[in-house]
């Protein structure tokens, strides 16, 4: 466990801080602008109470979108190599995230996702684990839905669109395409096939449904 995260271990984040919301506001007005940026659904999302986020991964955007969707303050699951940059260092610090080791079962970061939730949080994954490479989702890992599972709480679906087409992998700054996002209805992560709900819901909202 890194030194950063066992910092964020011993002082959880459960409410936005200062720097958390300050950021959250100028990300307002960008994905305003310059995506038109549009989000439905958000009644699906319980107002308090622990609760997990889980949505598709297209692009670096992702992260600001699903900050914004979001009512609530958000603590995201970010890889452990992404705290190598000062600055993404610390928005981690800033929001409470939990950073995890890539192709590992990484037991301190599933506790520190527990920790949060049982705690009253909202925590943020992206479980196909990265960016897809042509807009199609991905396998989506369980380990998310195991933490909701131990802490009790239900995971809402994000569908995530235009932001695909906005920043790909082999683009640098983002181009001016419309972002939406939708939440689906909250799926208990005491269900045997959650998981597979929870991508179900997710490729239904991406095609309209």
């Amino acid at each position: 466990m890194s030194e950063l995260q066992a910092t964020l271990d011993d002082r959880l984040i459960l409410r936005g801080t200062v720097a958390y919301r300050i950021c959250r506001t100028t990300l307002v007005g960008y994905l305003g602008v310059w995506h038109r940026f549009r989000v439905d659904g958000r009644e699906h999302l319980p107002r308090k109470g622990g609760v997990l986020i889980a949505s598709n991964h297209q692009s670096f955007l992702d992260i600001p979108i699903m900050s914004v969707a979001s009512t609530r303050h958000v603590a995201f699951v970010a890889r452990a190599t992404l705290a190598s940059s000062s600055f993404i260092s610390w928005l981690v610090d800033v929001s409470g995230s939990v950073l995890v080791r890539q192709n590992t079962a990484d037991r301190a970061a599933i506790q520190g996702m527990i920790d949060r939730l049982e705690s009253g949080d909202c925590i943020g994954v992206f479980p196909e684990g990265t960016r897809t490479h042509d807009g199609k989702l991905g396998v989506f890992r369980a380990g998310a839905v195991v933490a909701a599972r131990r802490a009790g709480v239900p995971i809402v679906p994000l569908a995530i669109s235009g932001a695909f087409d906005a920043l790909p992998r082999d683009k640098s700054l983002p181009r001016p395409f419309k972002i939406t996002a939708r939440f689906g209805p909250a799926v208990p992560s005491s269900a045997e096939n959650a998981l597979e709900e929870v991508k179900d819901t997710i490729e239904r909202l991406l095609a309209g449904g």
